[in-house]
């Protein structure tokens, strides 16, 4: 009874799902690279359709991958893979007309991976586009994991690339395979021979000869573009971090994945600053190393803190800014807030700060309106002499304020004390 709770209110569609996250979940963009590539090719090894799949939901966010709908997928790659051995029975691979096609291209047989192969050429025959499968540009992973008695399986070239490597770790090591990148594309190569999943054909792209590990095919989906048909939950900016960390730690094309990132960082840290969580806001930017960022982000800290009446924070990012005007209206708007709260004597210390001639003697006059009202009720000079004290205050700030009308009034009383 207890495990049937725990799995109703589990996150997790299947077991694997839970390690796959938590392997995502201790990755930085400064672990040690080649410890998680082995840690993933594992994890892909084991199966490839539930890292991908909880991948696009943990990145991705999309909408429809609730737990109901994934368990249905791994119901419908159980299907796939009955029906693709049956496929790969009867459909018995020519050798021959194999090894020719290879030739072909102007490319070597591998005689001593002619099992391997074969079973690739397997592959390709099922999924070539018309009977089982269909191209569709930045299709999501979860258009693939459908009931191939039902339905087409549908993707784009990354995801059916995804899906080829899936069926061959079924029966052989998924390290055997590579990944090959072109301007937009990414392909399959094996044993020096180029695999176009996307129409089932062996090519030789001679102009582009980078050939990657198979961990990189988890970089190119992490990055891929997000499907437009479908919809997505609103995907938290540390996520989107989160995702090009994992991206950076795993990738050996550092410079590209250097460059998502960067903008990563620079998005997350925009949307925070839109959020008003500019401590977090300038965090990002500063893993970026922007200073434009960062300096525009402490000028909008200090706008918002000071409009809400924060002066502590105003004054904080307000001395980061570099901006004097700035910092010198955060100053004024902490006098002003004391001046509106009678408190004359702090006010005017900020008011002196910064030369307001104009609110310095306001706070002058603030003053000595407080002590006029304490000697309101003074009828006779023997009441007067009570408040000497009093009086010779009030002497004093009209001398400051320049108002010798005010300054006679007192003095004209002192005389007679």
């Amino acid at each position: 009874m207890i495990k049937f709770l725990l799995n109703l209110f589990s996150p997790y569609a299947h077991p694997f799902e839970k390690k796959v996250d938590k392997f995502f979940r201790q990755i930085k963009s400064n672990s040690d690279q080649y410890k998680i590539q082995k840690e993933l090719e594992t994890l892909m090894q084991k199966d490839l359709v539930i890292l991908d799949l909880w991948m696009e939901k943990k990145y991705k966010s999309y909408k429809y991958m609730k737990k109901s709908v994934r368990r249905k997928m791994y119901e419908d790659v159980k299907v796939l893979n009955k029906e693709f051995d049956q496929y790969a029975e009867s459909h018995k691979v020519n050798v021959a007309a194999l090894q020719e096609q290879i030739e072909s291209h102007g490319l070597d047989f591998p005689e001593n991976k002619k099992n391997k192969l074969t079973y690739i050429a397997a592959i390709m025959s099922y999924l070539r586009p018309g009977t089982h499968y269909r191209y569709e540009k930045a299709a999501n992973f979860g258009k693939l994991l459908k009931n191939p008695r039902e339905e087409k399986l549908i993707g784009d070239c990354n995801q059916i690339v995804t899906l080829y490597s899936y069926m061959y770790s079924r029966k052989y090591p998924i390290s055997d395979l590579n990944i090959k990148l072109l301007p937009g594309h990414v392909c399959l190569h094996f044993e020096g021979i180029d695999i176009e999943a996307t129409n089932g054909t062996f090519q030789h792209y001679k102009e582009h000869d980078g050939v990657l590990p198979i961990t990189e095919l988890i970089t190119t989906n992490l990055l891929d573009v997000v499907d437009a048909e479908e919809k997505v939950e609103t995907i938290d900016p540390r996520t989107m971090v989160k995702r090009a960390q994992f991206a950076y730690a795993i990738s050996s094309k550092k410079d590209l994945v250097k460059r998502n990132l960067d903008i990563a960082y620079r998005n997350v840290g925009i949307t925070l600053v839109k959020r008003k969580e500019f401590k977090s806001a300038i965090y990002f930017f500063e893993k970026l190393g922007d200073r434009d960022l960062i300096k525009t982000a402490y000028h909008n800290a200090t706008i918002h803190y000071l409009n809400a009446k924060n002066y502590k924070s105003a004054s904080y990012y307000a001395r980061r800014t570099g901006e004097p005007e700035l910092e010198n209206a955060v100053t004024r708007g902490q006098g002003v807030n004391f001046y509106n709260k009678k408190n004359y004597k702090t006010a005017l210390t900020y008011f002196q700060k910064i030369n307001d001639d104009r609110m310095i003697k306001a706070c002058y006059q603030g003053q000595y309106s407080q002590l006029a009202a304490k000697i309101k009720n003074v009828k006779t000079i023997d009441d007067a002499r009570k408040y000497r004290s009093t009086y010779n205050a009030m002497l004093d700030l009209a001398h400051k304020m320049g108002n010798e009308q005010a300054a006679n009034y007192v003095r004209g009383i002192s005389g007679k004390m």
